[in-house]
This record gives structure tokens, C-alpha cells and sequence, in this order.
């Protein structure tokens, strides 16, 4: 990173710091898109940070860092399913497509200062009670469908209706907003 001269260079550790803040969400929901519910999504995100952290030095900081941290990503999950004996085969297309997603709502983002995820979190607040509450347990997605309806003591079919009925809500109302067409 070249800087200004009479500028103090910033110390890389707030520089990684701050460049992850800003990709963390979107690199959890890429790491998720490849591993779906599985357990690992919380090892694969701990090692790429790890993994990215040990080779900062190597990044280039006239290119974007979030592609740059989900081919870490990519590589790590793949790395890691190998290893727990659960590798789904997952084509190297799907994975260039996934990641030109990623990069498509990224780039959406900046353009709209944030505006799907503050959009989305109005709508969400604006869900009723029983179909918000199953939403937001689905998002967190660190429990099973079992454990979302032992927990709010509802059987297992009331809550994927509900879940079915909550992201219908949610569709509407962004569509309202005009974040779908």
C-alpha cells in the first residue's frame, strides 16, 4: 500500500481489522452458500481469517479484498469437507458463479451505501412476532428446524409453515420497496 509521503503508514493490523469488518457478513453468507447448515461453516470462517490474516503481506491492495477472501474461503471449505470425509462435489462453475454473485451484490451495496441490508432489516422488523422470530432463528443459522421448534415449544411443521408465510412477507414487503423487480 503506498501512501502519501509525510503520512505515517496505518498499522496493518487496523488496516486487516477494518477490511474485514466490512467483508465479514458477506463472507459468512459465501461460506454458507457452499456448505449450507453444516457445522463447519464457523471452522471454515475462523481459518480463512486465520489463513488471510498469515498472508496479508501477498495482498494486493489495488484489487478488491473480498474476492480475494472468499477464494481463501472457497479453498479452505473445500480443504475442510475433504478432510471431515464430506465432500459433496461441487463444480468449479458453481463456485466462479457463486463468487460473481457475491461480487454482483457487493458492488450493489457500495452503489446503494448498504441499502438491500438496511431494507431487509426494516422488513424483518416489520414481520409479525411468530413468523419474525422463526426468520430470525433461519438467519443466525446455528440451530436445526428440530431445535428452532423445541425451543419456541411448536412442532416442527408449524414452524416451516411459518417460515414458508414469514419469507413471503418479506418478499412482498422488499418487493414493495423496490428492491425486487
Amino acid at each position: 500500500m503506498e501512501f502519501p509521503s509525510g503520512n505515517p503508514t496505518p498499522d496493518p493490523h487496523r488496516v486487516f481489522e477494518v477490511l474485514l469488518r466490512q467483508n465479514a457478513e458477506m463472507l459468512v453468507v459465501f461460506i454458507r452458500s457452499i456448505l449450507g447448515r453444516s457445522p463447519l461453516v464457523d471452522d471454515v470462517f475462523q481459518e480463512t481469517m486465520l489463513v488471510a490474516w498469515r498472508r496479508f503481506d501477498d495482498f494486493d491492495s489495488d484489487r478488491p479484498f473480498g474476492p480475494w477472501l472468499r477464494g481463501i474461503a472457497s479453498r479452505t471449505a473445500l480443504s475442510m469437507l475433504r478432510k471431515a470425509g464430506r465432500e459433496r462435489p461441487l463444480e468449479q462453475s458453481l463456485l466462479v458463479a457463486l463468487e460473481q454473485r457475491a461480487a454482483r451484490f457487493e458492488r450493489q451495496e457500495l452503489k446503494d451505501e448498504g441499502l438491500p441490508i438496511r431494507e431487509l432489516r426494516d422488513c424483518v422488523q416489520k414481520l409479525p412476532a411468530n413468523y419474525r422470530d422463526c426468520i430470525e432463528c433461519e438467519i443466525r443459522g446455528d440451530r436445526s428446524m428440530r431445535e428452532i421448534a423445541g425451543s419456541m415449544g411448536l412442532g416442527v411443521e408449524v414452524v416451516k409453515k411459518r417460515l414458508q408465510r414469514g419469507r413471503r412477507h418479506l418478499a412482498d414487503c422488499l418487493r414493495n420497496k423496490g428492491v425486487f423487480a
